[in-house]
């Protein structure tokens, strides 16, 4: 029978081994203090650096076009009744050390371009949450083409509107209010209505890794075509038809309408795409 031996008791601490340990102590406390001390002045002094500007612009009288070349700024699009012209608001939080962010008008036979800058011929590049509003009286909408380039950033969309062209490499699109066609195709970004739109002619969405879910306002429009390489497409159309479905997916096809294979007795045609994701077209939400 073997017997173990307790372990034996650690050697007391010399004064010298003591005083020497207070030291490592001492200094390790420091060394955190004063990295916690010096990040509070960083956060600080970015803080105090940071300020809100705002840049406003009123749009030329005439305009039938509209482009917008946003970069990585988000994007508002509304309508105002009590708008006496149409405007253009750029307001930004940034370093008061950077570059200034502008808005850059100009107009050429009837298209007027807006450009967020920071600088003559260079598109923005900061940091910080940046949001361009153009507000626009509901007649000028109304015979308005507007097109949308932005590399990152939210599109909403909240006025009547002639045309919408919408190109977005990553950020969500919003829509809202009635546009005769709608153009969209998106990177990474999802493309959604919250509440029931209204398109007269033509409604297309093509997106890359995003999901669509989109319900349309009565009547539908004559041609719906949402498709997207991994993501799901959700179309709700009023409960009048019938309808031309068709539909892809290689994971699941819901049809829930009225629905003729006539396309001559189809209030509208409806192709539903989705190569890694579910398609759905119902009238659930209708009702």
């Amino acid at each position: 029978m073997t017997t173990l031996a307790p372990p034996s008791a650690p050697p007391p601490l010399t004064p010298g081994n003591r005083t020497a340990l207070r030291v490592l102590l001492v200094i390790a406390a420091t060394v955190i203090v004063v990295a916690f001390v010096a990040a509070l002045v960083a956060a600080a002094l970015g803080i105090a650096s940071l300020r809100v500007t705002n840049d406003g612009k009123d749009l030329p009288g005439g305009t039938t076009a509209l482009l917008i070349d946003a970069s990585d700024v988000s994007v508002r699009v509304t309508s105002d009744p009590a708008a006496s012209t149409a405007r253009a608001d750029l307001r930004t939080v940034g370093s008061s050390r950077g570059a200034r962010p502008a808005l850059d008008v100009t107009t050429d036979a009837g298209e007027t371009r807006i450009r967020v800058t920071t600088g003559p011929g260079r598109i923005v590049d900061f940091g910080g949450p940046s949001e361009l509003v153009v507000t626009l009286p509901p007649a000028v909408a109304a015979r308005l083409s507007v097109t949308t380039r932005q590399d990152d950033g939210t599109l909403t969309v909240d006025a009547d509107l002639a045309r919408l062209v919408a190109r977005s490499a990553d950020g969500d699109v919003i829509l809202n209010g009635a546009v005769h066609v709608v153009d969209v195709t998106a990177r990474d970004g999802d493309v959604r209505s919250r509440k029931p739109l209204s398109v007269n002619e033509s409604f297309s969405v093509d997106s890359v890794d995003g999901d669509v879910a989109v319900t349309f306002a009565n009547p539908a429009p004559r041609r719906i075509t949402a498709t997207t390489g991994s993501g799901d497409v959700s179309i709700s159309v009023p409960p009048t038809g019938p309808y031309l479905v068709r539909t892809r997916s290689l994971d699941a096809a819901s049809v829930d309408v009225p629905e003729t294979t006539d396309p001559a007795t189809a209030v509208s045609e409806v192709t539903v795409r989705s190569d890694d994701g579910s398609v759905s077209v119902d009238t659930r939400r209708h009702g």
